[in-house]
């Protein structure tokens, strides 16, 4: 008789407190891709990305809004980065994407390496937006805070 396996980790959640700022709520969110995309049980990862949806939108519609007075700090350096976060896909990657979205969008139903692709895409995705939202937006000087511009 076989055994059904059973999903013996807690599901990662994404707080949806108004308290927790937009860098913890993005990086929960990450954590929650990365988690989801190692899943091999499907409906704990339906669930996994049933909440990262949620969180997700739960984040935009401040995603415009100023940043806070009290992360402004937070997200201010001494010295100018080096480097800006970036998508580093592979060529081959990118057109896999590509090509797994083209055909859910023409209507078309999903392989199993679609859906592993789509996966993929949406933890780098998930990954690239949390870096952006977590580096350092103000440059401190003898003059005062300077915008960082990538």
């Amino acid at each position: 008789m076989e055994s059904t396996p059973v999903w013996a980790q807690t599901i990662p959640c994404v707080s949806t407190d108004p308290d927790t700022d937009f860098t913890d709520t993005i990086r929960q969110c990450e954590h929650l891709a990365a988690v989801a995309l190692e899943t091999e049980h499907a409906s704990s990862q339906r669930e996994m990305y049933q909440r990262l949806h949620h969180g997700l939108s739960e984040l935009l519609p401040g995603l415009n809004d100023p940043v806070p007075a009290h992360m402004v700090d937070r997200l201010t350096v001494e010295t100018p980065p080096t480097r800006f976060p970036t998508l580093d896909s592979e060529s081959d990657l990118l057109c896999e994407y590509c090509i797994a979205l083209s055909h859910l969008l023409s209507g078309g139903k999903m392989s199993v390496t679609e859906e592993e692709t789509l996966q993929g895409l949406l933890y780098e995705l998930t990954a690239y937006l949390a870096d952006i939202m977590n580096a350092p937006r103000w440059l401190r000087t003898p003059n005062g805070l300077q915008h960082i511009a990538p």
